[in-house]
């Protein structure tokens, strides 16, 4: 191992008082990459380092930055292609022009070794590394260019850190995609938009990223199928919560309110009964749904490695952006029992098991409404009246877009906004001579 050392040193100014102080960083460095733990195997001391194929090659991507911003070269779709292409960290690429589109995924994506998994630790002695790695220069086989992700001129591209193709893998962390992503929230506009042939205008287009913006996806993608699974309850309390949840529904599910005007001082949500209402049922209806058959420590070892998603009783204020969560994992299971009982069409890519009730539609019902009536207890308090909102405990003000300020310049809170760092609308009405 190469050991690499540096000493920070820092001394109190206008914006922190810190006292001046100092420290020095030790760390290993092995041709696999960086140490960061210890342990043993089988009574052997071992070492973990962090492969990625990007260690020692940071500036490659320089050239295919170059060509990017180089007219001269990007003059269409498959030029644009070949430019991103040639960068080695992963992101995803659109490009448009007055007459096509097209979405490229860059990245330098590895040949594992045979019989190696993503999930697991491999050992670092040679016969498990990469297809073609050679350590002193860093270099090893990656995916060629027709491999990756891309698209030229399809109907429309749609892309919010989504799976970015079918039969694609997610990053060996990530353990979110599904059929339940919040892409679709701007995709369904979109093809409404669309359908029969009809042309979307800019306006429009605003309009689908703008209601996108507050929509739950829970209640726009999940909640038809979690009220087929949950039946006709008898509990008039039950059918009441129904009711409520499906009106929200109806309206577009949005986490919004559009009659204050004020920033500063939230009022109630539209429909805020049934957002509680969802807040407070959505832990309790995956302990339900996966509970029995993974046992609480199976549940919680999931849970680490995945937060359930979306507000959660007792955090903290924060926005939702509804992106990781365990949303695909209801409906894949969900539709599985339906399908099961003769109800629906089985997922494409089916569990090894169905979890809600053991795959018994009865057991699986009797637990959602067991657990949609253990929430109708929780008080809005419980859920959202911590830190911030400890003295306005609802919904609106749980979820506020709050800023980590880091100078002496600060932006208020403001009304939950579900959208990126950056927008923009683009509009190219005619052809560039070239």
């Amino acid at each position: 191992m190469e050991k690499l050392e540096k000493t920070n040193a820092w001394t109190p100014n206008a914006s922190d008082k810190t006292p001046a102080g100092s420290e020095k960083l030790t760390v290993y460095r092995t041709v696999h990459g960086i140490v960061y733990a210890r342990g043993t195997v089988k009574g052997k001391k071992v070492a973990f380092a962090s492969a990625r194929s990007t260690y020692f090659h940071e500036a490659d991507s320089a050239i295919g930055f170059s060509q990017l911003n180089e007219p001269g070269f990007v003059t269409g779709p498959a030029q644009f292609e070949q430019a991103v292409s040639r960068i080695n960290f992963t992101f995803n690429w659109s490009y448009v022009d007055a007459n096509n589109i097209a979405y490229y995924l860059s990245g330098a994506y590895p040949q594992r070794a045979p019989k190696t998994s993503p999930d697991f630790p491999i050992l670092g002695t040679g016969e498990f590394d990469w297809q073609g790695f050679e350590p002193k220069l860093h270099t090893e086989n990656v995916l060629p260019f027709e491999a990756h992700p891309n698209a030229i001129n399809p109907d429309l591209l749609v892309s919010w850190n989504n799976k970015q193709a079918p039969q694609w893998s997610a990053a060996d962390d990530n353990y979110a995609y599904g059929s339940i992503y919040r892409m679709q929230l701007i995709r369904n506009h979109i093809e409404a938009d669309i359908a029969g042939g009809r042309m979307m205008g800019t306006a429009e287009l605003v309009s689908a990223m703008d209601e996108a913006a507050t929509e739950d996806i829970r209640a726009v993608q999940l909640w038809p199928l979690v009220k087929q699974v949950l039946g006709t309850p008898s509990s008039p309390q039950l059918q009441e919560a129904i009711a409520q949840l499906d009106s929200w529904a109806a309206g577009g599910g949005h986490r919004r309110d559009l009659t204050n005007k004020s920033n500063s001082s939230p009022g109630s949500y539209q429909h805020n009964e049934a957002i509680t209402i969802m807040d407070a049922w959505w832990p309790k209806l995956l302990e339900a749904e996966f509970g029995q058959v993974l046992g609480g420590s199976g549940l919680g070892a999931v849970q680490s490695m995945l937060g359930f998603g979306a507000p959660y009783p007792g955090s903290e204020p924060a926005a939702p952006d509804f992106a990781d969560g365990w949303y695909g994992y209801v409906s894949k299971d969900l539709r599985d029992l339906l399908a099961a009982n003769h109800l629906g069409a089985a997922p494409s890519a089916r569990y090894s098991r169905i979890y809600c009730g053991g795959g018994s539609l009865t057991a699986c019902r009797q637990a959602l409404q067991n657990s949609l009536q253990q929430a109708l207890s929780v008080t809005p308090a419980q859920i959202y009246g911590h830190g911030a909102c400890e003295e306005n405990a609802q919904a609106s003000c749980f979820d506020m877009n709050r800023w980590t300020v880091a100078s002496g310049v600060s932006v208020p809170p403001f009304p939950f906004q579900n959208r990126p760092t950056f927008q923009q609308v683009v509009e190219l009405t005619q052809t560039l001579p070239r």
